[in-house]
């Protein structure tokens, strides 16, 4: 998700990871099939807008969530 720019948006497709990640990326709000619209992703967290949230990932976490551009 990291290599969007601001602007774009993507589907989550997959989420890599344990289990303990998947339920931290699912108690924010985000999961597989969702809709996400990045805000910021030049530097620091990413910031994403998803289900009408804005939520800041850390790169690393960012980097684990596989998407398909476009809605």
């Amino acid at each position: 998700m990291y290599e969007l720019k601001p602007g774009e948006w993507a589907r989550i497709i997959n989420i890599e990871g344990g289990r303990g990640f998947r339920q931290r990326l699912y108690l924010r709000g985000i999961k597989e099939g969702d809709i996400v619209r990045v805000i910021s992703s030049i530097q620091g967290p990413v910031v994403v807008e998803v289900n009408r949230s804005i939520i800041a990932l850390g790169r690393g976490m960012a980097r684990k969530i596989r998407i398909i551009k476009g809605r």
